[in-house]
């Protein structure tokens, strides 16, 4: 693991969705460094993971992946920027209204089409192929947390991945289902979404600590 020193240009990884990178990237270069500085320090203490890059290439630009989701719909940039234009805002207008984040269970994949279940709605979800690598290493059974876009008509709506899915394990899908119903059961939608930024924490902290056990990471009570 290396400390970062500097932020580097909004370069994500191949599967993310083109609209939302191409905000990203329009908005990112009129942040100054400080603040982007800020935003990350404040988005590794909310998945409780050390403010540090990874060595692997893939996984620091899954991190950053995840990061510009989190700067865009959580902390929701675009809307505190006075001086976007009318083009971007419109643009951001189209992906925060179109878009859906969640945790689903996949019940089909074929070479055209993934369908998934969210666990806390029961929304049934179709996501069309559109690069090669969208569906690598997706199967049916697997939990993964994303956020989708919609696309086609209203009659004929199916989704694409805004950015690259968080996958976990079947060895925690046990806590993660506890998770889950416990937040249904108190109908507590926001603080299961909120959640859900804990679990990309774990997911990557499993990735990262390949050599620790995967039940003391994925642990409401873990310091890892």
């Amino acid at each position: 693991m290396s400390q970062a020193t500097e932020l580097p240009s909004a370069q994500m990884s191949g599967t993310v969705h083109p609209e939302f990178e191409s905000i990203v990237q329009r908005i990112i270069k009129g942040i100054d460094q400080d603040t982007l500085a800020d935003l990350r320090r404040d988005f590794h203490m909310r998945l409780r993971i050390t403010l540090t890059h990874p060595d692997r290439a893939e996984l620091i630009e899954d991190l950053w992946d995840f990061f510009y989701d989190w700067c865009l719909f959580e902390r929701k940039l675009p809307d505190s920027i006075s001086a976007l234009s009318e083009s971007i805002q419109t643009e951001w207008m189209s992906v925060k209204n179109g878009s859906i984040r969640g945790l689903y269970e996949v019940s089909k994949v074929t070479d055209v089409y993934l369908k998934a279940k969210e666990l806390f709605t029961g929304e049934i979800v179709e996501l069309h192929k559109k690069t090669a690598i969208d569906f690598l290493g997706i199967s049916k059974g697997d939990i993964i947390e994303s956020r989708l876009m919609k696309e086609g008509e209203a009659k004929k709506t199916f989704f694409n991945f805004v950015r690259k899915p968080s996958f976990h394990p079947v060895q925690v899908h046990e806590y993660i289902r506890k998770k889950v119903k416990e937040f249904k059961k108190v109908k507590d939608f926001e603080t299961y979404q909120n959640w859900l930024w804990l679990l990309v924490g774990m997911y990557l902290k499993h990735r990262i600590y390949q050599h620790m056990p995967i039940e003391k990471i994925y642990d409401d009570n873990s310091r890892i």
